[in-house]
């Protein structure tokens, strides 16, 4: 049964890593043709000035920052499991095994789940680079859409993945699973506060996670009460929040690592990565974040019409 276990975390991830790479190759796809592709002046540019790489355009820098910090999130939160898996082979104690166990099968769903859902969304994203081009075969970003599809279904369906998360990997260890990577998260919160440039992030996803925390306190109660079943019904919005949160971790993990090694004065060359790192993760942070607090807060309603609504009213 063990071995079942193991083999089914690790066809999930591996699907997970699929997502991830049909969203990494749409945002590198894209990012090459948003520097070629010439269309329109510059915004601020005088009447009749010559076209610009649409790359200076604010709308499609947006989409690439979003597309480039959610491929570097997913690609963390993937290896991080890895690094999990790779603690507890080489662990000797058994209460660290179990640690870092839990901390694998909390982040299990949100690996197969979280990832496929925003790597289709950023195959979709990249198909909007392109324009109509990305909406032909003479560009591969309309297959990247549909081959990163196939991810929701594989392992599990990711509505069954959001269920695991709230039926399942939330009450784990009786709880202990979901408050040691809170503690994984408070880690990185407690380096950030040494960064000045990084300590207004670092309150921002404190506050997340501790709504994270309240939200999901406030589904593992409705799930041994009457509220059964309007817990599942706000599961998959659950599991985006956790993601959301988790992605904002990782990001300002990697944002603090940037500033350490600005702080070092590194070569020219890697100026502008590291550079990269704190700008995505400032953008992610104050941009995401604050709306997956928003979702935290319809979820702890506990809304219930999908519950209430009747069969006839869905339609015929």
């Amino acid at each position: 049964m063990r071995a079942m276990f193991v083999m089914m975390n690790e066809a999930r991830l591996h699907v997970g890593m699929q997502g991830f790479a049909c969203a990494g190759a749409s945002y590198l796809n894209a990012l090459n043709y948003a520097k070629e592709r010439i269309q329109g002046s510059a915004l601020t540019a005088p009447k009749g000035t010559a076209g610009v790489p649409i790359i200076q355009h604010p709308d499609i820098r947006r989409i690439l920052l979003t597309m480039k910090t959610f491929s570097e999130g997913m690609r963390s939160l993937l290896f991080y499991v890895g690094f999990m898996e790779d603690l507890m082979t080489v662990s000797g104690n058994d209460a660290d095994k179990a640690r870092y166990q839990g901390i694998i099968d909390v982040l299990i769903p949100v690996a197969k789940g979280y990832v496929t859902d925003r790597a289709f969304d950023m195959c979709s994203l990249g198909i909007q680079v392109f324009g109509g081009y990305g909406f032909t075969k003479e560009y591969p970003q309309e297959q990247l859409l549909r081959d990163c599809k196939i991810t929701h279904i594989y392992e599990g369906t990711n509505g069954i993945q959001a269920m695991d998360l709230v039926g399942r990997k939330l009450g784990l260890n009786n709880g202990g699973a979901f408050m040691d990577l809170a503690a994984e998260v408070e880690k990185t919160i407690a380096a950030a506060k040494e960064e000045p440039l990084l300590t207004p992030l670092s309150h921002i996803l404190e506050t997340t996670l501790h709504h994270l925390q309240e939200t999901a306190g406030k589904l593992a109660g409705d799930l041994g009460s009457d509220n059964i079943l309007t817990a599942f019904a706000h599961a998959h919005p659950f599991l985006d929040v956790t993601g959301d949160t988790l992605m904002g971790w990782m990001l300002l993990w990697r944002a603090v690592t940037a500033q350490q090694k600005l702080a070092d004065k590194p070569k020219k060359k890697d100026v502008a990565f590291y550079q990269g790192q704190v700008t995505g993760a400032r953008f992610f942070i104050t941009t995401v974040l604050p709306v997956a607090q928003a979702k935290m807060a319809v979820i702890q309603t506990g809304d219930a019409s999908a519950l209430e609504m009747a069969e006839a009213s869905f339609g015929s």
